[in-house]
């Protein structure tokens, strides 16, 4: 059994789960068929709650944070015909939302990690004050820690102008020998001024192994989906009889949903279709006006 630490590429320093990573990346295997929830379509209102429980309560005029880099997967568990599965499950997810892809090769800057006790090994990480990945601190992992799931998500993000250029700390301070100091040029676009954006750099998510037995692949692989690509809260446990949605999982694992939902889905389009740096209120807002008019062409 695996009780180590080992560092990871990108991550930085990510548990140890057994000799079964699955790395995926482009190109792929045949990828699975797209499984989605044979739900009757729901109203915008019951879904605006869900919407905001889903996205974690964001401030409705902050970005939230999405990978502009491609993605690169690395799936961990002892079981490699599951790691595989969940990997190909997580980057098709991806590819329907959009998310670029990275080549055969990438540095992961995401890890699913499935390990018989995530938070022991998390515990002692955070008493060794090692950092988990550039950009935690430890009043994060604190408040991974506090979590209700048997799930702990961590990621790490940086702000930066709506154009994707780097933002200077202290923009007009003197520069070296009298020279003038860096500022900053970040340009306004319409009246909503989407002036900076949250660029995702890295996401972990660790999963007690035992929490996922007798679920399938494919719940765990949407399950983690939302969670790895998307700024995600934990769910209401009242929310488990309301709207469906995959993040109601762990909270009733014997009646939760086959696959990801109409609106889990949604959710994920509209985070990545908006532009850089659009708010978490125009995301939600979209993403519960495409859940409630019904399933869209592809069926996705």
């Amino acid at each position: 059994m695996a009780r180590c630490l080992s560092s990871i590429a990108v991550i930085g320093l990510a548990l140890c789960a057994g000799p079964a990573l699955a790395q995926a990346s482009e190109p792929l295997a045949t990828p699975p068929d797209i499984v989605v929830e044979d739900e009757r379509p729901q109203g915008e209102a019951p879904l605006i709650n869900l919407a905001r429980d889903i996205a974690g309560h964001p401030r409705p005029r902050r970005p939230l944070a999405r990978f502009e880099q491609p993605l690169c997967l690395m799936v961990a568990s002892h079981d490699m015909q599951l790691a595989r599965a969940i990997a190909a499950r997580i980057v098709d997810n991806a590819k329907g939302a959009k998310v670029r892809i990275g080549p055969k090769g990438c540095k992961p800057n995401a890890l699913l990690n499935l390990t018989e006790d995530a938070h022991a090994q998390l515990v002692a990480i955070r008493k060794s004050g090692r950092r988990l990945f550039a950009g935690l601190s430890p009043r994060e992992l604190d408040k991974a820690l506090a979590a209700r799931d048997p799930v702990y998500v961590l990621q790490a993000s940086e702000t930066l102008a709506a154009s994707g250029e780097f933002i200077v700390p202290q923009p007009e301070a003197p520069g070296s020998n009298s020279t003038p100091g860096a500022v900053n040029a970040i340009w306004s676009t319409g009246r909503l001024k989407r002036e900076t954006r949250e660029d995702m750099l890295a996401a972990l998510v660790v999963i007690d192994a035992k929490a996922v037995a007798g679920l399938s692949s494919v719940q765990v692989a949407d399950y983690a989906s939302l969670r790895l690509l998307a700024p995600t809260g934990e769910v209401d446990p009242a929310e488990a009889g309301a709207p469906r949605t995959i993040m109601t999982l762990f909270l009733a694992p014997h009646g939760g949903p086959s696959a990801m939902t109409r609106f889990d889905r949604a959710y994920l389009r509209a985070l990545y279709r908006m532009p850089p740096g659009s708010f978490s209120n125009e995301v939600l807002r979209a993403a519960v006006r495409e859940a409630a008019r019904g399933p869209v062409e592809d069926g996705r």
